[in-house]
């Protein structure tokens, strides 16, 4: 290391501190909205666990949607600065325009090809660049030793948006309770968010590794 400052404070670390920061908040509101729901099922007139899983609810639908929006803007970041990462989470190994977006698949180092690919035509180009015929790069625009291990980032990359997909979700179908004056009164509701409880820490865990 030659300069501690421009290390840490290089360019992805405001995007990387927005995304820490409400995925810290996140992270604990299904832990608190968990265990008000875990209560909640035992008693729903439980006023202190009807608070829990009130504020916790409302944290799920305002800010699960403001991290979606901060972690695209992470990633147009990351293609400016870290396009070989990039190229890894998504699994593309030839760089293309109009580049599809990978929904499933098993990159293989070796062979430099991403097997039993599961795709959607244009939208890793709208999504990335935001244009239909973008560029998305591949890593075979990078020298092989600058490649990163693919097969890694391109499920925690996953894993990552996945559970923060199931966030959202919870948080709208939480609304839509809310709305109908049904929030407290719906075990299967109750039942998803004490499931949901641990799954900040391995959103977390999982962007970490990506990152």
């Amino acid at each position: 290391p030659e300069n501690w400052f421009e290390i840490i404070f290089n360019p992805s670390f405001p995007y990387r501190f927005v995304h820490m920061m409400l995925a810290a908040y996140l992270t604990t509101a299904f832990v608190v909205g968990a265990v008000g729901a875990w209560h909640l099922l035992k008693d729903k007139t439980n006023p202190g666990a009807r608070i829990m899983l009130s504020m916790a609810m409302w944290m799920a639908a305002i800010v699960t949607p403001v991290q979606i929006m901060a972690g695209d803007m992470h990633g147009l970041n990351t293609l400016e600065h870290q396009p070989a990462k990039i190229a890894a989470v998504e699994g593309h190994f030839e760089g293309e325009r109009g580049a599809p977006l990978l929904l499933f698949g098993i990159p293989d180092m070796e062979a430099a090809e991403t097997r039993y690919k599961v795709e959607l035509p244009k939208l890793g180009s709208i999504i990335l660049t935001h244009s239909l015929d973008g560029r998305v790069p591949g890593l075979k625009d990078f020298p092989r030793e600058d490649w990163p291990n693919a097969t890694i980032v391109f499920f925690s990359f996953r894993v990552m948006v996945g559970i923060g997909f199931l966030m959202l979700g919870l948080g709208v179908w939480s609304l839509y309770l809310r709305w109908r004056g049904r929030l407290y009164d719906t075990p299967l509701f109750k039942r998803a968010a004490l499931l949901m409880g641990p799954s900040g820490f391995v959103a977390v865990l999982a962007g970490w590794i990506t990152t």
